[in-house]
């Protein structure tokens, strides 16, 4: 779940961000499935772990997603608005030269 209550499906993964409503209860909404650069979102070995946040300080929440598929993570920049977000090719977040890594196991 997010903060803005968006609903995503990355590859076969469906995440629904829930509003409360002013009883408490939680609603879902149907799910959307995103597209970066004209292609669906999808990782390696599924296991998806989206999270949307302003990642490059532009005012404008960009798309994170962490995958099982070699503990890496992909960013999605933000190349539309918050109301409308259009997200760009991915790139891989890096530590130095490389591609940052959490290992599994």
């Amino acid at each position: 779940m997010n903060a803005s209550g968006i609903v995503i499906t990355i590859g076969s993964t469906l995440l629904s961000g829930a509003s409360a409503s002013a009883a408490g209860a939680s609603e879902f909404e149907p799910p959307v499935r995103l597209e970066a650069a004209g292609k669906p979102i999808d990782v390696e070995i599924g296991h998806a772990a989206p999270y949307v946040y302003d990642f490059d300080g532009d005012g404008k929440r960009d798309l994170l997603v962490g995958q099982f598929g070699g503990g890496k993570l992909r960013i999605y920049r933000n190349e539309g608005t918050n109301a409308a977000p259009t997200y760009g090719e991915p790139q891989w977040f890096m530590a130095g030269d490389a591609v940052a890594t959490v290992p599994a196991g």
